[in-house]
């Protein structure tokens, strides 16, 4: 899921107002620094996860989809892909890319083998999204074609505490990130309390992130895993609640992962994927919420 060191203030100063708005204009490459993977877990069966997607690097597809691989989604309708709004940020310039700088692999859960490449037509990023604080880190991708591929449900009910969640991703195995695979991985995580994610991470952990690991360790996500879903099962069916955001090194006694909390942006996501881009944004309505919101401006050393 993608792990960033510790920024200065000062390159961060204008990150709001880049991300507040809703369409995507930068067409320079970039490099995008793996930062999550799963950690303890094992290969998910094939076809366990249909809705779960890798995003590429357009600019690197000619060395193969594994290279390319840099963060991960879900396929929430049949345009419309949910992930993280860090993964579509330069980690080494702060920008955001360029809609065709992505290219999403579907239908697989294996980088070397199969799968349906789709183009995207459009980025869109939360008004509130701060790549300072990581707060509010949720991001759309609209793809150029209909998919025709299983969806995944996005569930508007919080997780309860001390339940079992599913994580999945193509991020690094090992805490060193010395491994990444080219099959998708899965392992199981429980909610902790929102007083026990303060305690670690003081006010960097806001009402909009949850977090779910092991005291002791040993099962996270981890490098290039961000974006990536976790699922609850609800009335039999598993459900996205969560998105892979940040957190402190991977798989660390003492650290969980934070995840974006979806149901306090349930609203936001079907206003969009309800929609084409024929058939409008609402970023206009949005915009005058997101030039009130103010910066936080501490340092933090995060982000899987």
């Amino acid at each position: 899921m993608q792990i960033k060191l510790l920024m200065k203030k000062s390159l961060w100063t204008l990150g709001l107002i880049l991300a507040t708005s809703s369409f995507v204009s930068a067409e320079a490459p970039f490099e995008l620094k793996k930062e999550t993977r799963i950690v303890g877990g094992t290969k998910a069966p094939r076809g366990a996860w249909p809705s779960t997607v890798a995003l590429l690097q357009t600019s690197k597809l000619n060395q193969g989809n594994y290279k390319a691989q840099f963060c991960g989604g879900t396929l929430i309708s049949s345009k419309w892909i949910l992930t993280a709004a860090h993964c579509v940020f330069d980690g080494s310039s702060a920008k955001r890319v360029s809609a065709s700088s992505i290219t999403v692999l579907l239908d697989t859960s294996d980088l070397s083998y199969g799968g349906v490449k789709y183009d995207v037509r459009r980025i869109v990023v939360h008004p509130s999204y701060s790549p300072v604080t990581e707060d509010a880190d949720i991001a759309l991708l609209e793809l150029k074609y209909d998919t025709g591929i299983r969806t995944i449900a996005v569930t508007d009910v919080d997780v309860a505490i001390g339940k079992t969640a599913m994580v999945v991703g193509w991020g690094a195995m090992s805490k060193d990130e010395s491994y990444f695979p080219d099959k998708l991985h899965e392992v199981d995580v429980p909610i902790v309390t929102r007083s026990v994610c303060e305690s670690v991470y003081g006010d960097e952990f806001t009402q909009n992130m949850f977090c779910a690991g092991y005291e002791s360790g040993g099962k996270d996500t981890c490098k290039a895993d961000s974006g990536g879903p976790l699922m609850v099962i609800e009335n039999g069916e598993y459900v996205q609640a969560g998105i892979t955001s940040w957190g402190i090194g991977c798989a660390q006694q003492g650290y969980y992962g934070i995840y974006t909390r979806l149901s306090r942006y349930k609203g936001w996501i079907d206003a969009y994927k309800d929609t084409s881009s024929e058939g409008g944004s609402l970023f206009f309505l949005l915009l005058p919420l997101a030039l009130i919101i103010p910066v936080r401006r501490k340092l933090k050393a995060v982000v899987k």
